[in-house]
């Protein structure tokens, strides 16, 4: 279901993401309030530790939030519980080296006495479900969104062809056309049969970008992709990245520490300590509006456009009816 122009394509209401290390709870994230609408492209900036790969992991699915909601097109992502520790049997010694003697008994009183008093009733009531929700959440990442990462991954002993073509069959099936399109749209039209180590850092990312919306995702999440190329080399991809988001309709969400990025953005956030501190309008925000402005503007002239030709249509058909009823008329008088 395509979300229309002004709809927030993904909503997160009073996001947290709780971690306890040592016996310290870290607040990853700490309450996030966010909404993305449909075709924007988000730089998402701040220190290090400031939650931004872990509000990335909760966008993407592959985590879940310990509380809040999170909505994508309307509609609730589906989120796996924290693994809940099993209980087991454990008998103190006195030194190492007696463990020898102590874990035979652990091991039969743990699966003798525990398993059919603990483990079984755990597994269906924790396990089993949260199984059923990280099946769902795979799901989705399969189905909305894209990942770039900052190191390429690409298969040196794959072409540029065949990495975007293995991501296709992962996610459901080969489209050579469509594979050589997106290779075309991120520059690299005639490079496909190329192996990575023929390829630059800067090409061997497009490739990265390029297997990324092989599958036509809605959504493209960005980690410090540009981190490891040059200021010329990140230039040209994130030229290459905005443009295919604008023609595919691609919302983008990208983490980055290059302030210079920032101009390629039509959103700006930032964030410290887990919470979102700055929210601003990014460099192509007013060009992104007036495109939009310029669309509607030409859909609505090529509406008026088809209802003129409909109706000049019609006046040309009544007429040549009309003539046609005139002559067999004529020629039944005559």
């Amino acid at each position: 279901m395509a979300v229309s122009n002004g709809a927030a394509l993904l909503s997160l209401k009073g996001v947290h993401r709780h971690y306890v290390t040592g016996g310290v709870v870290v607040r990853a994230l700490d309450g996030i309030d966010l909404e993305v609408r449909e075709g924007e492209v988000v730089m998402l900036q701040g220190p290090s530790g400031s939650g931004k790969t872990t509000l990335l992991n909760v966008i993407s699915a592959l985590d879940s939030p310990t509380s809040g909601a999170y909505y994508f097109d309307g509609e609730l992502v589906p989120s796996a519980p924290v693994e809940k520790k099993r209980k087991r049997i454990s008998i103190p010694t006195p030194h190492p080296a007696l463990r020898l003697l102590t874990w035979p008994p652990e091991a039969i009183l743990n699966f003798f006495l525990l398993r059919p008093i603990f483990m079984i009733p755990h597994y269906l009531r924790y396990t089993l479900p949260r199984s059923t929700k990280l099946e769902k959440m795979t799901d989705f990442r399969r189905d909305n969104v894209g990942y770039v990462f900052q190191f390429f991954n690409l298969l040196g002993d794959l072409t540029a062809l065949e990495n975007v073509m293995l991501a296709q069959e992962i996610h459901g099936g080969r489209d050579k056309e469509r594979a050589l399109r997106v290779l075309n749209m991120v520059g690299l039209a005639g490079m496909e049969d190329r192996f990575p180590s023929e390829l630059s850092g800067g090409e061997q990312q497009r490739v990265a970008i390029a297997r990324s919306l092989a599958k036509s995702p809605r959504l493209l999440l960005g980690d410090e992709l540009t981190g490891n190329l040059d200021s010329e080399t990140t230039a040209q991809v994130m030229k290459v990245l905005v443009k295919v988001c604008r023609k595919e309709r691609i919302t983008a969400i990208i983490v980055t520490h290059d302030v210079s990025l920032t101009k390629y953005a039509t959103r700006v956030i930032q964030m410290d300590s887990g919470k979102l501190v700055g929210d601003e309008p990014g460099g192509r925000a007013a060009l992104h509006a007036t495109m939009d402005t310029a669309e509607a503007v030409a859909e609505a002239a090529v509406g008026v456009v088809e209802k003129a030709a409909k109706s000049v249509g019609g006046l040309i058909a009544g007429a040549v009816s009309n003539m046609l009823e005139t002559e067999s008329e004529d020629e039944e008088e005559a």
